[in-house]
């Protein structure tokens, strides 16, 4: 049996390199998404700064024109009047003007941090500005020199300014048409940026959608038969674990058999004889040779109730034995001694009185015989087969215990891939999802949606069917913590309310293989509420005292009749819960009852040994 389990590991050996190699598809397809969503982003913040320098850009452009157009008015109102405050005024607001336009126009070309613009122009840009270099150069020439004459003498005559007014006006025009070609270019290269935009999100949509159908096809699906395969070896194996379990209470009726022909072993046993005589007192007048031999008597003794005292026997069950003879009644039975030699000897004896001629007891004969041998034969015959039933059951337990150790390992190995594997798979799935923006009919965004809606649903039933095979906190943490998040996932996952009460704030660790078939009785239980007894509620109650750790697993469903699932089968034959439950119970050391009554739900104690 053992070449077996050995060889049931095998297959799993020869499976590694597959999973290896989904592995090796997995974080190859995990970094195809990490770089299609970096660079995604990458090229968005991108697209976001440039656009937030391109409107300025255009901004500033503009601007440009309306304060040429200052200046220019500046200008002629600075020739129309003669007027000092008014003068004055107006030549701050020309200077101001001027200022600005300048650091505008050098900003636009090469940059100005202070302006929040780069200057990266393209050589169209670079040519427009090129075109109108002249004119922006006469202008602020002519409109330095307005400022330069007033600054003199503020009541400076209009003649003296006319030259330079007329100059500025001359070259407005041909200025404002190159501004607005500037900014019409700007406009358009932001366009392109867009639509180049566009382009470079939907080769990285195809590219997504590309990884993610090979990472179905070429690992989720792969993933799904292998852990298909595993499930249905884990289940094989389960079977083979209640054929065990089956064999073993077969060994049990067997060995309660063999007690039984032991009571009807045939070893030949002397007749019965006179062993001694007693007056009704009890002192002993004869003593047979034979009586004498078997007991090895140094100093024979004087009295038979006295002597039964001394070999231990109680003095209220003798004086009864005493009143029975002296009415004349004959008393029968075993007694088990041990003669002077230190040796037990079993007789079976007969004391009967005899009557006088008065009618009264006279003597009370001792006849029995010597049946030693005779248990001494049952007891060694049935060492012999209590040993090599015991034998059996414990090779048998053993592996029992191998199978239900496997099984849990297989457990926690398909858990850890449904975790690791396909959990992070689709983990990585619904990123990827997430980063997809670039939809446009209200058809594929509703579509998009619910497939993010059945991603996440995907997602935590994976978890909780991880959770349910291995929960990994079990290991980490014990089975308090463990047993109240069942209740609460339980109580997540279903119409169920399902609570976790600790009485006793029992907190010990136990033994990993303890743990496990707590909370593997304790799922046994719950799902058999769930799915039978129709109950609204159920509670797990844990307490201890210094000795065991009691499990309740208490529902107040429907209730059933025990007696009658007994006789069923139910309680003693695989496949049934109840039977998973006790086998489980026993594995551990435990103790399970079960009371439940029909209307009146079910209570399932688990008792464990601490020690």
């Amino acid at each position: 049996m053992l070449s077996n389990i050995g060889s049931m590991k095998n297959p799993h050996l020869s499976e590694r390199p597959k999973f290896e190699k989904l592995v090796r598809y997995y974080l190859i397809a995990l970094c195809a998404i990490a770089t299609s969503i970096i660079l995604s982003q990458i090229l968005v913040q991108k697209f976001i700064n440039e656009q937030k320098n391109d409107s300025r850009v255009v901004n500033l452009s503009g601007r440009q024109r309306m304060l040429s157009q200052q200046i220019s008015k500046y200008v002629l109102l600075l020739g129309d009047s003669l007027n000092r405050p008014k003068r004055s005024e107006y030549l701050s607001g020309l200077k101001s003007s001027l200022t600005e336009w300048k650091k505008v126009h050098i900003g636009l070309q090469f940059g100005d941090a202070t302006l929040d613009i780069k200057g990266h122009n393209s050589k169209t840009i670079r040519d427009l500005f090129g075109d109108i270099e002249n004119d922006h150069a006469i202008m602020v020439s002519s409109a330095q020199q307005i400022i330069d004459k007033l600054e003199q003498d503020l009541s400076l005559p209009t003649d003296s300014l006319s030259h330079d007014i007329n100059t500025l006006i001359n070259h407005e025009q041909a200025f404002l048409n190159g501004m607005d070609r500037i900014v019409f270019q700007y406009d358009d290269e932001a366009k392109d940026k867009v639509t180049n935009l566009q382009s470079i999100e939907i080769f990285l949509l195809i590219l997504s959608l590309g990884v993610i159908s090979f990472e179905i096809f070429f690992i989720f699906i792969p993933s799904a038969k292998t852990i298909r395969k595993t499930f249905k070896k884990l289940l094989v194996s389960e079977q083979k674990a209640h054929k065990m379990t089956l064999e073993i209470s077969s060994l049990y009726s067997s060995l309660e058999q063999a007690y039984q022909d032991l009571l009807e072993v045939d070893v030949a046993v002397d007749d019965y004889t006179v062993f001694a005589k007693s007056r009704p007192t009890g002192d002993f007048y004869y003593f047979s040779d034979k009586f004498s031999s078997i007991m090895e008597f140094d100093q024979a003794p004087k009295n038979i109730f006295g002597w039964l005292q001394k070999q231990g026997y109680d003095s209220r069950y003798l004086d009864n034995i005493r009143k029975m003879t002296l009415s004349g009644r004959t008393w029968s039975g075993d007694i088990k001694v041990v003669n002077d030699m230190g040796d037990f000897v079993w007789i079976k004896i007969n004391i009967i009185p005899t009557m006088g001629d008065d009618g009264e007891v006279e003597t009370l004969m001792v006849v029995a015989t010597d049946e030693t041998e005779k248990k001494e034969a049952e007891a060694i015959s049935q060492e012999i087969n209590k040993e090599r039933i015991e034998k059996k059951v414990k090779e048998q337990q053993f592996r029992s215990a191998l199978i239900l150790e496997g099984q849990e390992e297989e457990r926690k190995r398909i858990s850890r891939d449904m975790h690791d594997g396909i959990g992070q798979l689709l983990s990585a799935m619904k990123f990827n999802l997430e980063g997809i923006h670039s939809v446009k009919s209200d058809y594929e965004r509703e579509k998009l949606k619910t497939s993010k809606d059945l991603l996440k649903n995907v997602i935590k039933e994976v978890r909780r069917i991880s959770f349910n095979l291995t929960p990994s906190a079990l290991s980490d943490y014990g089975i308090v913590p463990v047993l109240n998040k069942f209740c609460r996932e339980i109580t997540k996952l279903s119409d169920l309310q399902v609570t976790f009460e600790n009485q006793t704030g029992f907190l010990n660790r136990l033994e990993g293989k303890v743990e496990n078939n707590l909370y593997r009785i304790c799922q046994e239980a719950v799902n058999n509420a769930i799915k039978y007894a129709q109950a609204s509620e159920v509670k797990i109650v844990l307490s201890h005292n210094s000795q065991f750790l009691n499990v309740d697993i208490q529902d107040d469903g429907k209730g059933f009749d025990v007696n009658k699932l007994e006789e069923k089968g139910h309680l003693s034959a695989s496949g049934h819960g109840l039977f998973n439950i006790r086998e489980r119970a026993n594995f551990i050391n435990g103790q399970c009852t079960i009371n439940s009554q029909i209307g009146k739900g079910t209570t399932i104690s688990i008792n464990v040994p601490l020690d």
